[in-house]
């Protein structure tokens, strides 16, 4: 009598969960349902100038390319095209995701894709996992993988005072990195961008093209840009908003920036995954049970749930590559899901970061150290044998990893110089 085989659920069809995808087609017999919400592959990276609607929920924008070089970022064997530059395009990289997704994914036998298919409701009752999606019948699974990314729910200072009182008059003016596309709007506008992560020092740029004066807000003074943007001025965190007739916003070493047009917020994102109806307290914390929040408990290895290791989670982790990332947490996955990895009761990698919003932030050289972890539990569990190796975190992978960071310094410079051509030339931000 043959077996039934085990069927598990995946929630996002973007780098996660193609990743996730790929590597139970090919290290095991499971059969895969992948629900995505979007009308295409690619989940952060997808981003249609036709679709409004889906653009303007979109954490890209308009001219945007990547922060790591292509050599990097590349899933295990499968390059960017030689045609594609060092660092590519928005669009190259959903160009390459769509191909991966064809390549080891579209088409085959044991995987089912439902696009414009969004989860409603996710429970586990029973042993069985029983998930509710938009214009589906409701299904069973044995396990669960949720990818939905970390890019969706901003995050914004909302009780810094005087926030509430300015956007109740003026709402237009204030805005997240999210719901930045192009620099338009700020045409000879005074700008402060708040977060000096590579959105913020992107779009700062961008606007520098075009705005009469650009101040970057950032946490730390002695992190602040080292570039020669004339238009971008460094100026500490904000201590106070005020909606008068100056427009004020006031720093925290009491300096005050009056006549100011528009409040960007480059600060960051929430998780959230307001389909799954189980487990709340363990995991967003029993104090904060309801969406969005700022970092997920009881987790192994940041992918699986210890209090019940029939869910997992893709790509939770922040500052870190993520395409080949995903691929090795989706090996270890397979190795979880077919009873070859015991999941302990309790995560003794969490240590001494237990506490606190930054759990998932693994900053250079965390982020090597946790890859070359989940190695060697694959190594330690016959993982050398599976069909799909994820990419190795050797010294050339690591020497890799530091020297994107100095070529993206290089390539910043060279569009610094291109926001400032164009500002003369009185035109928009592009790319050549």
């Amino acid at each position: 009598m043959t077996q039934t085989a085990k069927r598990i659920a995946i929630i996002g069809a973007g780098p996660g969960g193609l990743a996730v995808a790929r590597a139970f087609l090919a290290n095991t017999n499971f059969e895969l349902v992948l629900y995505e919400r979007k009308s295409q592959v690619g989940g952060v990276w997808y981003y249609p100038k036709e679709d409004e609607e889906q653009r303007t929920d979109s954490a890209m924008y308009d001219v945007l390319e990547t922060n790591l070089s292509k050599e990097i970022m590349q899933f295990s064997g499968f390059p960017f095209p030689n045609n594609v530059p060092t660092f590519p395009s928005r669009s190259q990289v959903q160009d390459y995701l769509v191909d991966y997704y064809q390549n080891f994914v579209q088409g085959q036998e044991r995987a089912t894709v439902h696009l414009n298919c969004a989860v409603k409701l996710l429970e586990k009752i029973g042993d069985s996992w029983h998930l509710h999606a938009s214009g589906q019948k409701p299904e069973v699974f044995d396990f669960v993988i949720v990818a939905n990314g970390h890019f969706d729910v901003p995050y914004i200072p909302t009780n810094l005072p005087g926030y509430k009182e300015w956007v109740r008059t003026d709402p237009k003016s204030q805005l997240h990195s999210k719901h930045y596309n192009t620099c338009t709007k700020f045409r000879g506008k005074r700008v402060i961008v708040v977060g000096n992560g590579s959105s913020g020092t992107d779009i700062a740029n961008q606007i520098s093209s075009v705005a009469q004066q650009v101040f970057h807000s950032v946490k730390d003074m002695s992190k602040a840009r080292k570039d020669s943007n004339p238009v971008i001025t460094p100026v500490p965190v904000i201590s106070q908003l005020a909606i008068n007739n100056n427009r004020t916003v006031t720093l925290q070493n009491g300096t005050t920036l009056p006549k100011i047009d528009y409040v960007i917020w480059a600060t960051g994102y929430m998780y959230s995954v307001p389909f799954l109806h189980s487990y709340k307290d363990q995991l967003f914390g029993s104090q904060h049970s309801e969406m969005p929040v700022t970092r997920l408990w009881n987790l192994w290895r940041q992918v699986v749930f210890t209090k019940d290791p029939t869910l997992a989670f893709s790509l939770l982790c922040k500052n870190v590559v993520p395409f080949p990332l995903a691929e090795a947490q989706a090996c270890l996955m397979t190795k979880v899901f077919s009873c070859e990895v015991e999941v302990p009761p309790t995560d003794g990698l969490a240590g001494d970061m237990a506490a606190g919003k930054d759990y998932h932030s693994l900053v250079t050289p965390r982020d090597i150290e946790y890859c070359r972890e989940l190695q060697g539990i694959l190594d330690s569990h016959n993982g050398t044998k599976d069909r799909l190796q994820p990419v190795r975190w050797d010294n050339e992978m690591a020497a890799l990893r530091y020297d994107t960071a100095a070529l993206k310094a290089e390539r910043n410079k060279t569009l610094v110089h291109r926001a400032m051509q164009l500002r003369d030339r009185h035109e928009d931000y592009s790319l050549e």
